[in-house]
């Protein structure tokens, strides 16, 4: 059985008239302004298409798009090492991980980071393989100790060989695709096995907003396309600065962005499995610096969410951000309001949720297991409130009657387990309790936590053949 993945959608802050003036406003710009190409076998695929080619712009017509969503499928797998821990995006259902590839790290305890290194990463699989409510790993740290050819290799290995769930991330280069590529496999035991069950996925930042595609990135999205493996389209605008200041605006000029990924993935290879990648930033306009915290790009992603339902496109979205430094206040109100937001507006696969501070610029052990909690207690939310006649206790309320209390009814033993969410990491003692254990603020507690699991959490490795066949491929640096 795959991790569960509750249901989300219940905030729509769009109606279905607004989107579909979206998704009418977001042909016009693919029709009417294109989107600039400077990849020239993108440039044939789009022409083969049916595209107007003018030079290095392309535009692109409604019934490409269309042709384009009448075969990406609505449903996608990502498989873990361990069945259990599969991951099935489909409709509403919402999963939260890790995110990110950060070249720095915040140490337990630290408020300056420093570089990331290959152990750390090594770190943060464990971890997040420990951790109740992470469903899959985005490769959390891009590491700054091994050389740039090793890089993808040793990331996705780190990860596969410290725990069983799903891996994704960047792979820096076709070669850096066909490595991973090729590891995978050798994991799966043949192609055919990983495209049955794919254990790894590749994001890529093929699209440079506003509408221009880096040609570098289109290439290892084009040979990712061919290998028919999972593959999401980032595009990540800033309204204000790569996109309209506006909400809607922003929110069109994404969705043109995205359709017009999606018409290329069904050009390379009809199938082929996508994630829509709407990252809809927000440009600070006092400094013109991103911002990863702001209520507005927790709205934008949900918006987001319902466009990509609109297509029956599963939507690879943030959530848990935040522009908080260090594991504090802000960083808690931040990570809340943004994952709540992406979570209930029905996000399939909300990362950057589980380990990072600074919005997507360091990797925190200790935020990792307070973000576990959040998105927990975010998981409860999206549960509801279940009206049955077990859970409406009219036999309860009349078995303890007027003056009485639930304390040790049987109603109440049986579901005081499953009703609530239970924390870990937050205090909830009375404030002696809470002196006489040691004024531990949320910080220590967390950091508590770190050091027992790391202890005592051994995820399965992979099989010693398998292992061996990896290192005599690959310079593995572990």
């Amino acid at each position: 059985m795959p991790r569960p993945g509750p249901v989300g959608g219940q905030y729509r802050p769009l109606d279905q008239e607004q989107i579909s003036h979206i998704h009418q406003a977001s042909l016009a710009v693919l029709e009417r302004t294109g989107i600039r190409v400077e990849n020239e076998e993108a440039l044939a695929l789009y022409r083969q298409g049916g595209a107007k080619v003018d030079g290095a712009q392309v535009y692109i017509s409604s019934s490409m798009v269309e042709a384009a969503l009448a075969t990406v499928p609505p449903k996608v797998l990502l498989a873990g090492r361990d069945p259990a821990q599969d991951v099935v995006l489909e409709e509403q259902r919402v999963y939260a991980g890790t995110g990110g590839s950060p070249t720095t790290v915040l140490d337990p305890g630290a408020d300056a980071v420093r570089p990331a290194t290959l152990r750390d990463l090594v770190d943060l699989a464990r971890l997040a393989d420990a951790l109740e409510h992470c469903d899959f790993i985005v490769v959390p740290l891009h590491p700054t100790d091994v050389p740039a050819g090793d890089v993808p290799a040793n990331r996705f290995y780190a990860c596969l060989a410290n725990s069983t769930r799903h891996v994704m991330g960047g792979v820096g280069s076709v070669a850096g695709a066909r490595a991973v590529i090729e590891m995978a496999t050798l994991v799966a035991g043949s192609l055919e096995a990983l495209q049955a069950r794919p254990i790894v996925s590749a994001i890529t930042c093929w699209m440079v907003s506003p509408l221009h595609l880096d040609p570098g990135v289109t290439d290892i999205l084009i040979a990712w396309c061919k290998a028919g493996l999972p593959v999401v389209l980032s595009s990540a605008p800033m309204a204000g600065a790569t996109s309209p200041v506006t909400l809607a605006g922003t929110l069109v000029q994404l969705n043109a962005e995205q359709l017009s990924g999606i018409a290329l993935t069904q050009l390379v290879r009809p199938g082929t499995p996508v994630l829509a990648g709407y990252i809809p930033g927000v440009a600070d306009m006092r400094t013109g610096g991103y911002l990863g915290g702001a209520v507005e790009f927790g709205m934008m992603q949900a918006a987001a969410a319902q466009l990509a339902h609109s297509y029956r496109v599963p939507i690879y979205g943030s959530g848990g951000m935040s522009d908080a430094k260090v594991p504090d206040a802000q960083a808690g109100y931040e990570k809340m309001a943004t994952f709540l937001l992406a979570a209930l507006g029905g996000c399939n696969y909300i990362h950057h949720a589980i380990g990072m501070v600074t919005n997507m610029s360091a990797a925190s052990l200790e935020q990792a297991v307070i973000d576990d909690e959040i998105v927990g207690a975010g998981v409860r939310v999206l549960r509801g409130i279940e009206v049955t006649e077990a859970s409406l206790a009219v036999d309860a309320i009349h078995r303890v009657g007027p003056g009485g209390h639930y304390l040790m009814d049987a109603h109440t033993l049986r579901s005081m387990r499953s009703e609530f969410f239970y924390p870990q990491i937050a205090d909830r003692q009375n404030r002696t309790a809470w002196e006489d254990a040691g004024r531990q603020n949320t910080r220590t507690r967390a950091i508590a936590q770190v050091e027992k699991l790391l202890r005592t959490h051994e995820p399965p490795g992979l099989p010693a053949d398998v292992d061996a066949a990896i290192r005599a491929r690959f310079n593995i640096l572990l």
